[in-house]
């Protein structure tokens, strides 16, 4: 049989990532990589694809950087000497050499060359051994020259000196020398990289066991402090070329020399503590989103290496333990299992049988236990339990869409074979990324994509997504999936990589199949439309597009976005050039390689080609918002009655004029269709394009007249055209064939109409009000909104705030109480509006001298034009900070106009330039220190131009508590004292206004709450809040945490009661690592203690505050910048626990709007709360343990305090669950279970 191996849709790969934290995974086994896959030639991290972030395809496609400086190929690097080079490497990244790991003479000049080689190698030696913890030294670079020349030894045979093994080996002495450098460990930035270029470089070179086992030391502190740095990606991809690329030299030279059994080779016996030490990542039995990936290689790695052991018994146990000791659910499990099967002839350790392929085909059904059927088994479904039967249902429909426009536009319908596996398509549909990854254990194929079609099986795998999972939703990648099934049944013969079209050269078709595939995505009931998610990543200029000829010549190597423009390529065609698209259509059909051949150097040559291909490029931009997503329409999911199928019959004869028709009912799980072919013929012959146009054009006009009819159904009708054919009375003749819903079965279930309502456009900043209708009664429906930038909200009709610019996507989700979902989806541009202190430039101020002077958050306007190209202004920063440039400008080509920002201490290098966001220019720079620095706006158009910026950042420096407080005054919330007396006017003499700073006025203030000794304990501080809190000889620390809502400079200040102020102080802390603080009280001003500290990101931070010395003392402590609000709007969202809360009699009053967080021990093990609701709702109630206090829930209602009526699940860390409430009175119970005593937090939504 001939059969298409498989189709990787690698556009949709890009969109989707398992996870951000999810470094690596295992692939399958080795035993089935083709032998070519297993050599020095291949930069591709094939044990762990996903945690491999530097294989060759990135590699070549990042061979340069936004904001890299000059550019050194290597036609400039031969003119440099040995020691040039060398010296240069500290100074440049190897990104800056942009035709690294390609093949040309200027690199055949340079590699060919031993001597440059060599003393590349003596300068990696020399480096290795003087490297810091915060310089790298140039290893990095050095070490990407050296890869690139082994990588490129490999396949070109005049620089085949560069993979023998011997001169391989020259490296082994740098190798130890990294090793022996004190420094050569995890730390600073400098190091990690090291350590991953020393990774890196065995992979291409050479290992011996002296430099395996000296690695140990790395594989052991990241073991010890992995809790340290879970989401360090940079420690993480080090560590893991460690393990991956010793084992890829070592079966490179069992593969090299022949050797099977991993004996007499220079480290079998040699490395016992290498593999040892690996295999503890093996046992770790805590599995995590951060800390997965690693357990998954430590598996892997551990049955690999296990052969090269002394005793590889020990590492067979560690396996056999896995199984024992891990989720049997999880992948780490699976991939056990699937190891024990590849490397130990699905046998423990004791020699007993494992039933490894039942295991597996149970796992399946665990992951994958609904089936669905359509047209009589030609289709199935396998699915998750999460995937909504209506997404069944639409994916049915899709299909059909798909399918009409496909056979539309290749003329035919009729399989290329028959008999083949593809008679029955087959689709495996997960219910989300994680379990996704199942599929290559699960089913031996690749998941590092967003889906993937196997051809010669019938069967396409992807899994259900959210927005945050993929820009493209689960039908855009059906549809497209879909198209490659089309593709290989009826268009292109042979198989993939081997039919004619894939010999000599296998990347012919890439371009067109891809292309096209994402092109009728985009298919309707009537046309093909184009798809907003497709245009958007057209670039706005030529020059950042593909032209075609470069289009034509694609491969999966170049990268990704010939996925857009084979698409838009596509489109041109349907729209402008219908002729080139039959002539590459029909040399695939016929297998005509030398035709499509002739055609593709044609048109790579065809100037005019290229410029009307661009100019449907820039229509197509133009008229991006006028685009949608086309999706199959809510028609679809609505319930018709029954039809009779002979009255379909003659309403579709009617409707289109069609002679000899026959129609064939077929049946569905939830219910059946109709196929309807016939005859249609011409009136007249007006050419191949005519008639084509005028057939569509009539199936169209046959498909509007159904929709007109009485009855319902008819606009689930698809319909298409084929084989035209000259007939016996000289008329041009079709077969027609129609499709469409019949009735429906008992198990079908209507979807409701929905709609949403939203605002196309809003700015930043501003209440946006979102809105839904239901066509029935909605009282059990529950609302899920995601507003595309992290936030959702469970209410019906929510308003939101956005607090950027940009594009959003809203998406709504409502479920009805028997799990029926719908979903709607919207888009929403979000404008950043400019304001603050209106200020004019001045000329002359083209230059540095001459800079008009402006302050930070002045809204600046001006206009250039003519030789007036350029304005300069200069502004002064007090303090490090973050600030932010936005500029607006009136050129309708946005391309020129732009601004570059410069340090006055170097004019001569700029820091940093904009990015283009809704139409702005805008970036947020980090300034590391005060100064001046200077904007200069330009544009490279003499038209006259009007523009206006902001520079927003800070005016002053840390705020302080104001110094004339005291505490005399009594405060109803704290029991302090302030004066009442206090001069808001101290600061008059100064320019700056500071007294809203040092007024406490606007902030609230609060207790502490024990127990909040601890990390995980601890109490929430909130913009303006100030917490009083308390320490002693028994509690000599308080823990708070606040969240950080973007990156800049927290401000603390820390007020001391106590005569002996020294004692008392305070840390800051990340949450990513809580072992090191990040900031200090680095000012002491009699009892307060102040301070700042910078956070480079958005998060969770800690304040510890401690007594030193066990003192009693009370406290004040204020925090400020730009940190998470209270979502409490007064006293009675405040939760205090009742002391005796532990009978339904003394339960708890609360808000269902709070956050509650409480404790439990051995003599409090429960507590009750209770809640009033005054109308019926879905109630999502949220339990958490802070530490390791085993706890669970159960709801009662006033009614029956004898029996609950709901009870929360475990859910990762949470223990979870739903309820569906009448209005009442509700206790809910929270119990522990445990002998641990601890803290927990709750949520009721």
């Amino acid at each position: 049989m001939k059969k298409r191996l498989f189709t990787v849709l690698c556009a949709m790969a890009l969109s989707f990532s398992l996870s951000t934290e999810c470094f690596a995974s295992i692939s399958s086994s080795t035993k089935n990589v083709p032998k070519t896959c297993l050599s020095k030639s291949s930069l591709v991290d094939e044990i762990n694809s996903e945690q491999n972030n530097d294989n060759l395809s990135e590699d070549v496609i990042n061979a340069s950087y936004e904001e890299s400086n000059e550019k050194y190929p290597f036609k400039k690097l031969n003119k440099l000497s040995n020691e040039e080079i060398i010296e240069l490497s500290t100074k440049i990244s190897w990104k800056d050499i942009p035709d690294i790991f390609k093949y040309n003479e200027d690199t055949y000049e340079f590699y060919s060359n031993k001597n440059r080689v060599q003393a590349i190698i003596d300068g990696l030696y020399q480096k290795s051994c003087t490297f810091t913890a915060t310089d790298d030294n140039g290893i990095d670079t050095l070490v990407e020259i050296l890869r690139s020349g082994f990588y490129l030894g490999f396949y070109n045979d005049s620089l085949k000196y560069l993979k023998d093994r011997k001169f391989l080996d020259k490296c082994i002495p740098a190798l130890i020398a990294m090793e022996n450098n004190p420094n050569f460990k995890l730390g600073k930035e400098g190091q990690d990289k090291v350590v991953l270029a020393f990774g890196k470089l065995i992979g291409n070179a050479s290992c011996n066991p002296e430099v395996v086992n000296k690695s140990v030391a790395i594989l052991n502190q990241y073991y010890d402090e992995v809790n340290q740095y879970p989401k360090d990606k940079l420690k993480g991809d080090a560590v893991l070329k460690i393990m991956s690329q010793i084992t890829y030299d070592i079966d490179q030279y069992c593969y090299d020399n022949n050797i099977r059994d991993g004996k007499n080779t220079p480290w079998t016996g040699k490395i016992d503590n290498f593999i040892n030490t690996i295999s503890k990542f093996a046992s770790i039995t805590q599995i995590t989103d951060d800390n997965g990936w690693l357990i998954n290689n430590g598996i892997y790695y551990t049955a690999k290496l296990a052969k090269y052991h002394s005793n590889p018994k020990i590492l067979h146990k560690v396996l056999d333990n896995c199984l024992k000791t891990l989720p049997n659910t999880s992948e780490q499990y699976i991939t056990t299992l699937d190891l024990l099967k590849s490397d130990f002839n699905s046998k423990d350790s004791n020699g007993n049988n494992i039933d490894v392929d039942k295991i597996i085909e149970d796992k399946k059904n665990a992951f994958l236990p609904k089936t669905y059927t359509f047209d009589d088994g030609k289709m199935v479904i396998k699915a998750g339990d999460k995937v909504s039967e209506s997404k069944i249902q639409r994916l049915y429909w899709a299909a059909k869409e798909v399918k009409a426009q496909f056979h539309r536009i290749i003329g035919s319908d009729e399989p290329l074979e028959t008999g083949a596996a593809d008679d029955v398509l087959t689709m495996v549909i997960y219910n989300n990324p994680k379990e996704y990854k199942l599929n290559r254990l699960l089913y031996g194929y690749s998941v590092d994509n967003g889906g993937i079609y196997i051809e010669n099986v019938g069967t396409f795998f992807t899994y259900e997504r959210t927005p945050k999972d993929s820009i493209y939703s689960l039908e855009e990648l059906f549809r497209h999936e879909f198209t490659h099934y089309l593709q290989g049944r009826y268009l292109v013969p042979g198989l993939f990589n081997q039919g004619d079209f894939y010999r000599g050269n296998n990347t012919r078709l890439t371009w067109f199949e891809e292309g096209s595939a994402e092109f009728f995505a985009g298919s309707t009931r009537t046309t093909v439309l184009p798809r907003k998610s497709m245009v958007s990543g057209i670039g706005q200029n030529e020059e950042e597009r593909l032209n075609a000829n470069s289009l034509f010549h694609s491969s999966y190597s170049d990268g990704w976005e010939f996925y857009t423009y084979g698409y838009t390529f596509t489109d041109y065609m349907y729209n402008n050039d219908h002729k080139l698209f039959k002539d590459l259509v029909d040399s695939m059909k016929s297998n005509d390689v030398n035709r499509y051949d002739s055609i593709i150097k044609r048109c790579s040559k065809d100037k005019n080609l290229n410029r009307q291909y661009q100019k449907h490029m820039n229509k197509l931009v133009d008229n991006y918002s006028n685009y949608t997503i086309p999706l199959v329409s809510d028609n679809y999911m609505k319930k018709y009655d029954s039809k009779n199928l002979q009255t379909v019959k003659k309403d579709i004869e009617n409707a289109m004029g069609l002679n000899n028709s026959k129609i064939v009912k077929e049946r569905s799980d939830y219910f059946n269709t109709y196929t309807l072919r016939g005859t249609y013929k011409l009136d007249s012959n007006n050419g191949e394009f005519n008639n084509w146009n005028k057939m569509n054009k009539k199936v169209n006009e046959a498909l509007e007249k159904l929709n007109k009819l009485p009855w319902k159904g008819y606009k689930t009708v698809t319909g298409y055209f084929v084989n035209p054919r000259v007939s016996s009375d000289n008329k041009v003749e079709y077969d027609v064939v129609f499709h469409g819903l019949l009735h429906h079965n008992d198990n079908f279930i209507e979807e409701p109409t929905i709609t949403l309502t939203a605002p196309t456009k809003g700015n930043a900043g501003e209440k946006i009000k979102f809105t839904s209708e239901c066509s029935t009664d909605d009282s059990n429906f529950s609302y899920v909104w995601d507003f595309g930038d992290g936030n959702t909200s469970n209410e019906k009709n929510p308003t939101h705030i956005y607090k950027t610019s940009g594009n959003y996507s809203i998406e709504l989700k409502v479920t009805d109480s028997k799990g029926f979902e719908i979903e709607k989806s919207s888009e929403i541009n979000i404008f950043k509006i400019l304001n603050g202190n209106p200020v004019r430039e001045t000329e002359y101020n083209n230059g540095f001298e001459n800079a008009n002077e402006i302050n930070l958050n002045d809204l600046v306007s001006g206009d250039l034009q003519g030789d007036d190209s350029q304005d300069t202004f200069s502004f002064e920063v007090t303090k490090p900070d973050d600030i932010t440039i936005t500029l607006e400008n009136s050129s309708a080509d946005k391309d020129n106009f732009n601004w570059l920002l410069f340090d006055a201490e170097n004019t001569n290098d700029y820091l940093a330039f904009p990015k283009n966001k809704m139409n702005q220019l805008t970036k947020t720079i980090t300034i590391d220190k005060p100064g001046k620095y200077y904007l200069v706006v330009y544009q490279s158009s003499k038209e006259k131009n009007n523009y206006k910026f902001l520079v927003e950042g800070s005016f002053v420096e840390t705020p302080e508590v104001n110094e004339d407080k005291n505490t005399n005054e009594t405060d109803e919330n704290t029991n302090e004292t302030t004066n009442t007396n206090h001069d808001n006017n101290k600061h008059e003499d100064s320019n700056e206004t500071t007294n809203a700073n040092h007024d406490n006025s606007k902030y609230k203030n609060i207790n502490e709450e024990e127990y909040n000794d601890d990390f995980q304990c601890a109490n929430n501080i909130f913009k303006n809040q100030i917490v009083s809190g308390n320490l002693d000889s028994s509690e000599r620390g308080d823990t708070f945490s606040i969240n950080a809502l973007s990156a800049g400079t927290i401000n603390v200040i820390l007020e001391n009661s106590n005569m002996d102020s020294s004692t008392i102080n305070w840390l800051a802390y990340n949450s990513e690592d809580t072992d090191n603080y990040i900031g200090y009280a680095s000012k002491n001003d009699g009892n307060k203690f102040s301070g700042s500290f910078k956070v480079n990101k958005p998060g969770k931070y800690y304040i510890v505050v401690y007594e030193a010395n066990g003192n009693n003392s009370k406290y004040k402590l204020k925090i400020d910048g730009d940190i998470e609000s209270s979502s409490k709007s007064d006293d009675k969202d405040i939760v205090k626990e009742e002391k005796n809360d532990d009978s339904f009699d003394s339960a708890t009053k609360i808000n269902t709007t709070a956050t509650i967080t409480d404790t439990l021990n051995n003599e409090d093990n429960k507590d009750i709360y209770y809640f009033n609701v005054d109308k019926t709702t879905n109630l999502n109630i949220k339990l958490k343990s802070l530490n390791k206090l085993g706890v669970a829930w159960q709801l009662f209602s006033e009614k029956d305090l004898n029996n609950y009526i709901a009870y929360g699940s475990k859910s990762d860390d949470s223990i979870v669950g739903t309820a569906t409430v009448e209005p009442g009175k509700y206790y809910l119970l929270i119990y522990k279970y445990t002998q641990d005593n601890g803290a927990y937090t709750f949520t009721i939504k």
